[in-house]
């Protein structure tokens, strides 16, 4: 059961929609005032046609990429980007 899991996640199609997934994340979590939860609600009706696996994969890539880049406006401008990066400023 974990291995065939392993197989759905590790499809190539998979990956690519994580990889976009995060990169649209952190740039929703780099703009103050765009939340990573903001990121998932406007997010999910793309992900109703995808498999089960692609869609959470998305979503879960879109959340981490969001708190990940809530740390870049903290960092740099000293604003913080999503609620989570406030003890970073």
């Amino acid at each position: 059961m974990i291995i065939q899991g392993l197989m759905e996640v590790l499809q190539p199609m998979t990956i690519l929609l994580v990889a976009i997934g995060t990169v649209v994340g952190i740039i929703f979590g780099a703009i103050p005032g765009l939340t990573a939860t903001m990121a998932i609600a406007m997010f999910l009706p793309v992900t109703y046609n995808m498999a089960s696996t692609q869609g959470i994969s998305v979503l879960t890539a879109l959340y981490i990429g969001g708190i990940s880049g809530g740390l870049i406006s903290a960092i740099l401008l000293n604003i913080p980007g999503t609620p989570a990066s406030i003890a970073t400023c």
